[in-house]
């Protein structure tokens, strides 16, 4: 089978690896779609692969990326029950409970650490591996997959695990109809964020971001405004549509200077969540005392993949309008480099 490999800093080779062979409780699934993530992005495109660790060694490795997908399962392993050969299939977990950890113990399976203490979830030396979607198969547990209802697409699908990211702001933060809601950042997790607010019946939502393709895309996906923080003080614009600020900011951008600005745009007795990773800020304790601001971090986790895939077959929520461009794999550092020219907001890879 074919992987794509990511060999350095914006380098790639497509390489012929045997295909896994199905194991006790796992399920074989040939990968149809497999979208390409933010941090597929910065660890692509990260400095530290031009450093080395104290004792010479590389910082970074090599890796097969690819998180966001869905597949065709066309094995089934011995044990495994309630799984056929022909079913799709996406990640319900990232890993299979240990159930003894502190983390399990609590109820909290999606932050098992199969006993460990909790450790830096985005340690980019770390956080990849060479078992990604960006191939042509994977080998999955069934215990920690789902399976994908007939009326939902592909390209739907491979969007579970970021529509669950961008659901977790309303969950965590208990957006409700008729609150508004400001969201800072307007690529593809901003976007889908802003579908989720859109569900939950939130009014009016903002979308601020430097790019106009995204800020049109934002109002076609029904943002009621759609804000060029480059352009003018988007603060006091905030200010004047909501009032007395937004009731809830989610920050969905990376590598940006804007936790000072959800400061100054959420109300008083507001929220604010951190789903992006802007830059580190400091923040005025004073502020966040006087204004009553509560700030909330989501993580990553897989814990609202139910629900996004419910949103999704009942049409409530309708991703596809995302999609910019389907590449095959052998085209996969076309694919990267269009996202770094801002050409596509969002790409699937089709191995």
């Amino acid at each position: 089978m074919k992987i794509a490999v990511v060999t350095g800093r914006k380098r790639f080779e497509i390489r012929e690896v045997p295909t896994p062979k199905v194991l006790p409780g796992t399920l074989l699934v040939k990968v149809k779609r497999c979208a390409i993530c933010g941090t597929d992005l910065e660890y692509v495109d990260h400095v530290k692969w031009d450093e080395k660790n104290k004792d010479g060694s590389p910082i970074l490795h090599e890796a097969v990326l690819g998180h966001e997908w869905v597949g065709e399962v066309v094995e089934v392993g011995k044990g495994v029950e309630g799984w056929s050969v022909g079913d799709r299939a996406v990640d319900l977990m990232r890993l299979v409970p240990c159930g003894k950890c502190y983390w399990c113990r609590r109820g909290l399976q999606h932050l098992c650490m199969g006993g460990r203490g909790r450790g830096r979830p985005l340690d980019l030396s770390t956080w990849a591996s060479m078992s990604g979607t960006m191939a042509e198969y994977v080998l999955k547990w069934a215990q920690t997959s789902m399976k994908v209802p007939d009326s939902v697409s592909d390209e739907e699908a491979a969007l579970t695990e970021p529509l669950n990211v961008g659901l977790s702001p309303i969950y965590e933060a208990g957006i409700k109809a008729g609150d508004s809601v400001a969201i800072l950042g307007g690529g593809h997790i901003g976007q889908l964020t802003l579908l989720a607010a859109k569900a939950a019946g939130a009014a009016p939502i903002i979308v601020t971001d430097r790019i106009k393709s995204r800020l049109d895309k934002a109002l076609e996906l029904g943002a009621d405004y759609a804000l060029n923080s480059d352009e003018g003080n988007v603060s006091e614009r905030i200010q004047d549509i909501t009032e007395a600020g937004a009731d809830t900011v989610i920050i969905c951008v990376r590598g940006a200077d804007v936790t000072p600005q959800a400061m100054d745009v959420v109300r008083r007795e507001g929220t604010i969540v951190v789903v992006g990773y802007p830059k580190p800020a400091i923040l005025e304790p004073v502020l966040v005392q006087t204004k009553h601001i509560k700030i909330i971090g989501c993580d990553p986790l897989l814990k609202y993949n139910l629900q996004a895939m419910k949103l999704m077959e009942y049409k409530r929520i309708n991703c596809k309008p995302l999609i910019s461009e389907i590449m095959p794999l052998k085209d996969v550092k076309q694919a990267f480099d269009s996202l770094y020219a801002g050409k596509n907001l969002l790409v699937m890879l089709a191995p």
